[in-house]
């Protein structure tokens, strides 16, 4: 799986950066779909707009107030540590 050719920092900001790209997209598509349904042209697509950018705001808050994600907490060194607690019971 991912974790075993992935460093654990690695990971964390790639969910992020998913998280990230979800929250920002996944409204502009579905206001974009409510545009063509029911011919509102361009107030579904700035609502999805609206409503992304409020979700991303308040995941970047949720991010500063989490300390997990923080660069500045990783040591090189904690990868081989934590190999054991990433590896499944067998």
């Amino acid at each position: 799986m991912i974790s075993n050719w992935l460093p654990k920092p690695y990971r964390a900001y790639l969910s992020l950066g998913s998280e990230i790209a979800v929250s920002l997209a996944l409204p502009i598509i579905l206001g974009s779909l409510a545009d063509g349904y029911f011919g509102i042209e361009p107030l579904g697509t700035i609502s999805g707009v609206l409503v992304g950018v409020i979700l991303f705001f308040f995941r970047i808050v949720r991010l500063l107030r989490d300390p997990a994600l923080d660069i500045q907490a990783y040591k090189p060194g904690d990868e081989k540590k934590n190999e054991q607690e990433d590896e499944p019971l067998k």
